[in-house]
């Protein structure tokens, strides 16, 4: 998919709210909407125009005198330094073929999706018995294709999840499965539906965000003074209208919400890709951990 710029907020009552609402708005573009989702559609059709939802980019905080994994022997691992105190142990992620398999799993972030543990490490994760796969993502360091989750759902097909270069668990992207859908897309947004319910059911703080295909007619009309002029009219089309499918697809109408808690943050939203095949994505990022990159790097500066 292509760039579309998602710019509707909800209307609010007044001015402050309103600016609130746009830095809300602003924080989950810049953080927790992924930039490389829309890599796999311009793979599957160069005829997308949908995917800028997801074009913002997060920032992967290097940590100095991390070595290069080429200086790394085969299924070497080493302490990382941070701030003076060691902390997770950081190995070779594309050549440890047999990584060290710890037994503690349990991490002050808590449990994330799919019975994963967010600030897990490579061995962590390995540990829970998750099958990780190299994987090449255009914003996220170290990132793997996981299978054989501690939990999984019906209604997802794929599971990428990215440790950064500090080795930590922090985001989690669920593909959903493809759907040979109607015109009106309603497959798609039933499964949207039901999950835009859970999600808010558990991290709370639902948004809706929807651009519509906006029509513009031009029509000739006389004034009272007989004279010709231009009216123009525009027709915002609704969700699930009978081309709404055609206009995902073309990047001409998009559809996502945002969820968010102290911890987590999650972003569902829907595709179509140039199959006119439809599917949801949810991108889950752990707050906890981008802001304590964020005061590392501050603390650095």
């Amino acid at each position: 998919m292509k760039k579309i710029l998602l710019t509707v907020f909800f209307t609010v009552a007044c001015v402050i709210n309103q600016a609130h609402a746009d830095e809300y708005g602003k924080f989950y573009e810049d953080v927790m909407i992924s930039a490389d989702v829309k890599l796999e559609e311009n793979a599957e059709s160069a005829k997308n125009k949908a995917g800028s939802l997801l074009d913002a980019k997060i920032p992967v905080i290097k940590i100095e005198g991390l070595p290069a994994p080429s200086s790394t022997k085969r299924g070497e691992h080493r302490r990382l330094e941070r701030n003076g105190d060691e902390s997770a142990t950081v190995i070779d992620f594309n050549r440890a073929s047999q990584p060290i398999v710890v037994d503690n799993t349990i991490t002050k972030y808590g449990e994330g999706p799919f019975g994963l543990a967010w600030g897990g490490t490579y061995n962590q994760t390995k540990a829970l018995g998750v099958d990780l796969e190299k994987v090449t993502t255009k914003d996220y360091a170290n990132s793997f294709k996981a299978t054989k989750l501690p939990s999984t759902l019906p209604d997802i097909d794929k599971v990428i999840v990215s440790f950064g270069d500090d080795n930590l668990l922090w985001r989690i992207l669920a593909y959903g499965q493809k759907l040979d859908d109607d015109s009106e897309a309603s497959k798609v947004l039933k499964v949207y539906r039901r999950y835009y319910k859970l999600l808010n059911q558990k991290y709370g703080n639902g948004k809706e965000f929807f651009t519509p295909k906006i029509t513009v007619i031009e029509k000739k009309v006389k004034d009272e003074n007989d004279r010709e002029k231009i009216e123009v009219t525009r027709i915002e089309e609704p969700i699930g209208n009978p081309d709404f499918l055609s206009q995902l697809q073309k990047g001409e109408a998009s559809l996502y919400a945002t969820f968010e808690n102290a911890k987590v943050g999650a972003a569902l939203a829907v595709y179509v890709d140039g199959n006119s095949q439809s599917y949801i994505i949810i991108d889950f990022t752990n707050l906890q951990i981008y802001k304590e990159r964020e005061e590392q790097t501050l603390n650095a500066l």
